[in-house]
């Protein structure tokens, strides 16, 4: 798992590895999405869930190859580009403008570039009509686990930073395989 990784016990790395590897492997079983695509777009979402949720980072090789995968795939798969080059565009600058305002209200960040360039990939994969979907799971997501672990521990630090990436991973993965081309 490399550098990343070294301080975090032993125990705690076989469930999180385990747990982002197995659960959505077997969502593939009941998703009628192409299986090769599906393990591409899956391998990069899993290396930038567990980047993030033991860096705090999300890499740009890995948001830059999530957003070139996405366009080719629409690109090989015969669909207009519009909508995916939109999303592309609308994921990136939401997520940005959500921190600039964040960081001009607050005098903090909130919220990292590695997030709103992940949008950016979300977009690419599942066009701009996907995006909304993939935030609100992905905020569903986030806040649930937070709160089951403030009632495990008993404990709330809102300056304690929590990594979004793996619950901006989650919101993808579930909207790329259970909704097929989403339309208004």
């Amino acid at each position: 798992m490399g550098l990343f990784m070294r301080n975090v016990p032993a125990g705690g790395r076989v469930f999180v590895v385990a747990a982002f590897f197995l659960l959505p492997v077997l969502g593939l079983l009941w998703s009628d999405r192409p299986q090769a695509v599906s393990f591409v777009l899956y391998a990069n979402l899993y290396a930038l869930a567990l980047y993030d949720y033991y860096t705090f980072r999300l890499p740009n090789l890995l948001t830059a190859t999530l957003v070139a995968t996405g366009l080719l795939r629409a690109y090989m798969a015969g669909f207009a580009m519009q909508p995916y080059i939109i999303g592309v565009a609308a994921g990136f600058f939401s997520l940005w403008l959500l921190a600039f305002v964040y960081r001009k209200l607050r005098g903090r960040h909130g919220l990292g570039l590695g997030d709103a360039k992940f949008l950016a990939g979300a977009g690419a994969w599942v066009a701009w009509y996907g995006l909304p979907l993939v935030l609100l799971i992905a905020s569903l997501a986030g806040l649930g686990a937070i709160l089951i672990k403030t009632v495990m521990k008993s404990e709330f630090d809102p300056a304690k930073p929590v990594p979004f990436g793996p619950f901006l991973c989650c919101g993808l993965w579930l909207i790329w395989l259970y909704f097929d081309r989403i339309s208004f």
